[in-house]
């Protein structure tokens, strides 16, 4: 419904008032599953032009389905039941929370007589039981929430709970008694646009510091480089950050959770840069020469930095963060990062770089042009992500889940306009399949027309492979590339090989799934080696993914991709020392 339209209407209900404001927010699809807590909640979503219900399996996934369609349009949200709802999700949020992704979780909750009476009703925990713990318990994952009790001020805590996930990208939570989702308020307030933007008030002389003793940094550098990190993209700033590489024409390079925010193809890129997990030693040994370093958004895990073998001296960098501005060891605390990238976007536009010498680039090198392989060898990690990387294309979305498709897929030189996302921080098993049905929502109401591609493990895919099925439901076509190893290979890694905890069923048959799920057409095939996996491959009906296809490919249950060797020595040295 367009402002206009809203400036007609005097009333409308609090639940009307909740899903005009996620529609405002460039939300188009509501996840969730219903309970007989939140039906009447429900209902108000068929009242607001232009968003759609998408019912998922159980309440877990749509936590995960909320955080894929978060991904990739900014912002996600989804709806549960009391008790058995919002705790079946809680996971899901806190992996949002770990890695910064805004979602709004929706409960709709008991009555508010049964709330003061403490009703022994269903999804409590027994005689005279407050209500109101539930909501405690997702505390320590939310930003802000609000409980619905008052409809007096129901919508102003709607807007500020909404606008404190946008300004924070961190979960929200909006707890919705049953009895309120019907009551008529004033409607008003959704003529005014939220507030969203991001400001240092009254650090605005703080702000103008940074960006000069930056400027002064860079023309007096003569070999600067710059880290894209993940909070870059958290926060809005991805085309900022492309404007700013280009002016300042110096290196970039990614880490695993930035990873397809920058063109990989563009003059500027430099590699992947995660210390031990680096894209080469040659890239490692180039961002860590640099006599200045600009570092957008770092976000330090034990996953993004290689183990923490990350290698820039703190004299030479300066950090922008969203909590706090640092250049060597001066900090500006909690000064956000916007206004200050911002500011030396249009400083360097209106006055470019003086810079003499231009920074020299590693030789990385290419996957793209290897000769296909046709040999009869068995797929190994060491060749088989050089050869999927052959088959992607501009356009795509690539997720990969936790395990060895996560850290082969680093391995990958990304075409153009690929959008590519793993959980490399919260790291919850399972997470992508779920993810891959946000993503694909989310790039339906955004126009995007490229292929899905999802890779996976046997056992990961044994948690959440229910979520398939929704998929299909949507008619959805995405490429599904089951990593078959035979159980926890990445567990077996870091403990007990042989150990039979490290074990799952084998004897799932992936060549029938997406027929069990009713796939109305569909395509399942296998490879086992390198000359199986080129027919695949190079098959027109397998390129086009113009149906739901899986791929079942098969690896000795200890071989590992490079990266994730990599980090097994750094391990063993540093318990050597």
């Amino acid at each position: 419904m367009s402002r206009e339209e809203l400036k007609r209407r005097d009333r409308v209900s609090i639940g009307e008032f909740i899903f005009y404001r996620l529609h405002e927010l460039g939300i188009r699809h509501i996840l969730g599953v219903p309970g007989d807590f939140n039906l009447q909640l429900l209902d108000h979503i068929y009242k607001v032009p232009g968003l759609q219900w998408v019912g998922a399996c159980n309440e877990l996934n749509a936590a995960y389905a909320a955080d894929g369609y978060a991904r990739t349009v900014g912002i996600g949200a989804f709806v549960t039941t009391f008790g058995v709802g919002e705790l079946s999700a809680i996971n899901g949020v806190a992996g949002a929370y770990s890695e910064q992704i805004p979602i709004i979780h929706i409960v709709g909750t008991t009555s508010r007589m049964m709330q003061k009476a403490h009703v022994m009703i269903h999804h409590t925990l027994g005689e005279n039981w407050d209500h109101t713990t539930y909501q405690r318990m997702s505390e320590p994952v939310r930003s802000a929430s609000a409980f619905l009790t008052d409809e007096t001020t129901a919508a102003a805590e709607i807007d500020r709970v909404l606008e404190t996930a946008v300004k924070t990208r961190l979960p929200v939570y909006l707890f919705v008694p049953v009895d309120v989702s019907d009551i008529i308020i004033d409607a008003s307030p959704l003529v005014k646009l939220l507030n969203v933007e991001v400001h240092n008030i009254g650090r605005e002389a703080d702000e103008d510091r940074v960006v000069l003793e930056i400027i002064e940094l860079i023309e007096k550098a003569t070999n600067p480089g710059i880290i894209v990190d993940m909070l870059v993209q958290r926060h809005g700033l991805v085309e900022d950050t492309k404007s700013l590489i280009s002016l300042i024409d110096a290196p970039v390079y990614v880490t695993p959770l930035s990873k397809s925010f920058i063109d990989e193809s563009d003059v500027n890129f430099a590699g992947l840069y995660c210390g031990v997990m680096s894209s080469s030693p040659e890239v490692r040994a180039c961002a860590e020469g640099h006599d200045f370093m600009l570092h957008l958004g770092p976000f330090p895990t034990s996953s993004n930095t290689g183990g923490f073998s990350n290698n820039i001296p703190t004299e030479k960098s300066v950090k922008l963060h969203p909590g706090y501005c640092s250049i060597g060891n001066k900090s500006w605390e909690s000064l956000h990062f916007r206004p200050v990238v911002e500011k030396l976007v249009l400083h360097f536009s209106q006055h470019p770089c003086q810079r003499k010498a231009k920074s020299s680039l590693p030789l990385p090198k290419t996957i793209n042009n290897l000769e296909i392989d046709q040999s009869n060898d068995p797929l190994d990690h060491a060749r088989f992500w050089a050869r999927m990387n052959m088959y992607l294309q501009p356009g795509d979305c690539v997720i990969a889940e936790v395990g060895t498709a996560q850290f082969g897929s680093l391995e990958f030189k990304l075409p153009n306009e690929v959008q590519y996302f793993s959980q490399f921080y919260f790291g919850s098993i399972g997470f992508t399949v779920p993810a891959l049905l946000g993503a694909l929502l989310a790039r339906k109401s955004l126009g995007l027309s490229g292929r899905a591609i999802l890779l996976i493990g046997d056992g990961s895919l044994q948690l959440t492979v229910q979520e398939i099925g929704t998929i299909i439901r949507e008619g959805f076509t995405p490429t599904i590339i089951v990593v078959n190893n035979a159980g926890y290979t990445i567990e077996r890694f870091i403990h007990g090989p042989e150990q039979q905890y490290n074990d799952i069923s084998t004897l799932w048959d992936h060549q029938k799934i997406l027929s069990f799920f009713g796939a109305p057409k569909s395509r399942s095939y296998t490879a086992r080696t390198y000359a199986e996996l080129s027919k695949v491959l190079l098959n027109e009906d397998f390129q086009k993914s113009d149906c739901i296809q899986l791929l079942e490919v098969f690896f000795e249950k200890m071989d590992l991709p490079r990266k994730l060797l990599s980090l097994g020595e750094l391990a063993r040295e540093r318990e050597a020392r």
